[in-house]
């Protein structure tokens, strides 16, 4: 396997949390595992260090602050800190990642201008709004700069062939063991309760509003049943409203933001996870579940449909009364999540980071070599 020198390049990366964070360390550290140079390049925050080396990868953080009265776009002189670091770096090949990244939309704009390779990881589906034309205008003006797109799912792969006709390569995210795994105690006591679990960043989006609009119907049939909500966001209040109105405060808990292996901790505690988010690029949360033996209830026609195999491997809805049904039928039937569990378990091989960086690795060295023969 030939050795690289790649940069991943985004906003979205820790201390903040969520899947495109995930990925794209888990990405960078197999990466280094398997021998190539690997450097993050991301947005700084107050008291975390500018330069670092986590897990084997050189952590580069650019500094500057908001552009004012907002909190997407950084200071010019970012832009122009970027610029200067990869035209420095010696990078093969740039990896970007996320459309919505300002630094990752720039690094793919001065990649282009210095003739490295460049590829973009499409983390996110346009989704239903009325913005969506505008959306798909922006993305292909944006994509007429890349070498490649690298789609996370078929639906992702889907929508981002409306957006270019430059290669297209579907590499699913992955999920590893994770060996720390916080055992955490419920709010209440659990005994003899079924416990839904929704791993989520709390936002229209996510299609959380759902959960709390089924379960008063739910609840009346089943009152045994608790929901868990994991994660934060700007709906976490509202949500939290909505339920103390609805007299449901004693079977729902907020979580709010908390580390990985506690959500791991918590997934293991589940005996169904839902996840009614229609527009969902991939599911990191989903694989997370099933890899905690937790049978899952999601919507149909998005990156999760990759996954799951409807009636199989666990339930995929068409709409909210669909969702609705599959879950109380969960609910009543220990088997059919115990069967949907063993059968979701035979499929997370095809998530292994190790593969995935074999498929990378492949994807980036073909980049290279097209770049590279078609300059010369």
């Amino acid at each position: 396997m030939e050795k690289l020198k790649v940069a991943l390049i985004s906003d979205w990366y820790f201390p903040k949390v969520g899947g495109i964070e995930y990925s794209m360390h888990a990405l960078a550290r197999t990466l280094a595992d398997h021998g190539h140079e690997v450097s993050i390049i991301t947005r700084s925050y107050p008291d975390v260090p500018e330069h670092c080396i986590r897990d084997g990868v050189s952590v580069i953080r650019i500094k500057s602050k908001p552009f004012p009265g907002q909190h997407l776009f950084l200071m010019p002189n970012a832009y122009k800190q970027l610029y200067y670091l990869l035209k420095k770096g010696n990078y093969e090949i740039v990896n970007c990642h996320g459309l919505d990244s300002p630094i990752g939309i720039s690094a793919l704009l001065a990649s282009r201008k210095l003739r490295i390779p460049v590829v973009i990881t499409n983390h996110s589906l346009v989704g239903r709004t009325i913005y969506r034309p505008v959306y798909y205008l922006l993305g292909k003006l944006l994509l007429r700069n890349v070498d490649a797109v690298i789609a996370v799912s078929s639906a992702v792969e889907k929508d981002s062939k409306i957006m270019t006709s430059k290669p297209i390569y579907r590499i699913f995210n992955g999920i590893d063991s994770e060996e720390n795994i916080f055992k955490v105690p419920f709010l209440f006591d659990t005994k003899g309760k079924i416990v839904i679990a929704t791993v989520a960043r709390m936002t229209k989006k996510k299609g959380v509003l759902n959960i709390v609009n089924i379960a008063p119907s739910i609840l009346k049939k089943y009152r045994n049943v608790i929901f868990l909500m994991i994660g934060d966001g700007p709906l976490r209040k509202k949500l939290e409203k909505m339920v103390e109105k609805k007299g449901l405060s004693r079977n729902f808990c907020f979580t709010g933001e908390v580390p990985r292996e506690r959500v791991l901790g918590y997934l293991e505690q589940a005996d169904i996870f839902a996840l009614p988010s229609s527009d969902e690029a991939f599911g990191i949360a989903i694989l997370e579940a099933i890899s905690k033996k937790v049978p899952v209830v999601a919507m149909n026609h998005s990156g999760v449909s990759d996954i799951i195999k409807n009636g199989v491997s666990g339930y995929l809805a068409n709409n909210l009364t669909e969702f609705s049904s599959h879950l109380q039928t969960l609910i009543e039937n220990p088997a059919l999540r115990s069967y949907f569990v063993q059968e979701a378990s035979k499929e997370l091989s095809n998530y292994n980071w190790d593969r995935i960086c074999e498929q990378t690795n492949q994807m980036y060295t073909k980049v290279i070599y097209e770049k590279n023969y078609n300059n010369n």
